[in-house]
């Protein structure tokens, strides 16, 4: 027993020498984090210039518009797109949905501002198919308009001739009982 006791005794002992060497956790100091950039994404750069033409007035938009040279590079053309986007005639849109796949199609571009346009472009487009539904719509509104013209008019040369015959008939049978 007294060999266990021994051996017991010893295995604490290297135990706690070992314990005693080993050497002090490093302390671990809070990183500061880096001082914040200015750096601004680019496709954060189109967002904000959305977000500026947005709140434009026809008059503001107009002025821009005629202010704006053709487009040479992407940030010009995304922000020509954007003037043409919130214009209120359907040919603008077009031209909106033009640039904006043309952009799409830029491999040049991040993946953020691909995004970016073809949700534009798909944005325009159901403008353009919400405008020719409508078109059509108001061209069938048109021409059913001059159908009920049409049977009203015909209606009433109906009503007309029901009254003459009537009238023919009421004469006729006035004769007959002189």
């Amino acid at each position: 027993m007294s060999r266990t006791l021994i051996g017991v005794t010893g295995l604490l002992a290297c135990l706690a020498l070992t314990a005693c060497t080993t050497p002090a956790p490093a302390i671990i100091a809070p990183v500061e984090p880096a001082a914040k950039s200015p750096l601004i994404l680019p496709v954060q750069r189109w967002l904000r210039w959305q977000e500026a033409v947005s709140t434009m007035s026809a008059e503001q938009l107009s002025t821009a518009l005629e202010g704006t040279a053709e487009p040479s590079n992407p940030n010009q053309l995304f922000y020509y797109g954007l003037l043409r986007q919130q214009s209120d005639a359907y040919d603008s849109w077009v031209r909106a949905r033009d640039i904006f796949r043309q952009l799409t199609a830029n491999e040049d571009l991040s993946r953020g501002q691909r995004r970016l346009t073809a949700l534009l472009e798909r944005y325009n487009q159901s403008r353009i198919n919400w405008y020719q539904s409508r078109d059509e719509l108001r061209l069938q509104y048109e021409e059913l308009e001059v159908k009920v013209a049409n049977l009203q008019a015909h209606n009433q040369l109906l009503t007309q001739k029901i009254k003459a015959i009537t009238d023919l008939e009421a004469t006729i049978s006035t004769r007959m009982e002189e």
